[in-house]
C-alpha cells in the first residue's frame, strides 16, 4: 500500500526511467520502503498523462482505477523479468488486455497545418500506449537491460542504456550519491570503533 509522504521532493513525477512504461510505474516513490503514490486520485492521473505527452482531457474515476491496475500488472512483470522469475499470468493478460485498445491516430486539419490525435477513449489509448512499451520492454532487445535500483529503499525499475550494462543506481545523482555519502561515513567511523576496542588479549 502506497503512503503518503511530505517530503516534497518524493511528490516530484520522474521521467528518467528510460522507457514511457516505467515511467509510468515511477509514480510509486520509494517502493521498498514507505511507498508513495503520486496518482491518488484523477486530476492526478490527468496531469502525468499531460507531461507524458499523452492526450486525456478527462479522467473519469474508473480510469483512474483502471491505469492503476495496469500500473501495478506492469511493475509487477518487469520485476519478475528482472529476477529472472516467472511473471504471473493475470499480470500479463492485464497488460495485453490494455495493448489491444485502439490508440489514437492522425488527423490533418482542414488548413493542412495541423494534426490532431482522435481517439474515443484517450485514457485507454494513452494505457494502450503503455501497455504496448511495457510489452516491447519484456518482450524485445532490451529486456536484458532491465534493472532495478540498488537501493532497498527506492527499487525504481529502469532500462540500463549505459554502453556496459553495468549502471546499479535510479540516477547516481539520486540513490548513487546517497550510497557514497553512507559508505563515506561508514569508512570515517570504522577507524574510530577500531581505536576504542582496546589492545586484543
Amino acid at each position: 500500500m502506497a503512503h503518503e509522504n511530505s517530503q516534497p521532493k518524493y511528490n516530484q513525477f520522474r521521467f528518467d526511467t528510460g522507457s514511457l512504461s516505467l515511467n509510468f510505474v515511477a509514480t510509486v516513490r520509494h517502493r521498498g520502503a514507505h511507498p508513495r503514490d503520486l496518482l491518488p486520485m484523477p486530476d492526478a492521473l490527468q496531469k502525468w498523462f499531460h507531461l507524458a505527452g499523452l492526450a486525456a482531457p478527462a479522467v473519469s474515476k474508473k480510469d483512474h482505477e483502471e491505469a492503476l491496475l495496469l500500473r501495478e500488472a506492469i511493475h509487477d512483470a518487469v520485476r519478475s523479468v528482472i529476477l529472472d522469475e516467472k511473471p504471473d499470468k493475470t499480470d500479463i493478460e492485464s497488460i495485453n488486455k490494455a495493448a489491444k485498445f485502439p490508440t489514437a491516430v492522425p488527423q490533418l486539419h482542414i488548413t493542412a497545418d495541423g494534426i490532431k490525435w482522435e481517439t474515443k477513449h484517450p485514457v485507454k489509448a494513452g494505457l494502450a500506449v503503455i501497455a504496448r512499451d511495457a510489452i516491447t520492454l519484456m518482450g524485445g532487445a532490451e529486456r536484458n537491460r532491465l534493472k532495478m535500483c540498488d537501493s532497498d529503499r527506492c527499487q525504481m525499475l529502469f532500462v540500463d542504456h549505459s554502453p556496459a550494462n553495468r549502471r546499479r543506481w535510479c540516477a547516481m545523482s539520486i540513490c548513487g550519491n546517497r550510497e557514497k555519502i553512507r559508505m563515506h561515513r561508514h569508512r570515517k567511523k570504522s577507524p574510530e570503533k577500531l581505536g576504542c576496542q582496546g589492545p586484543k588479549k
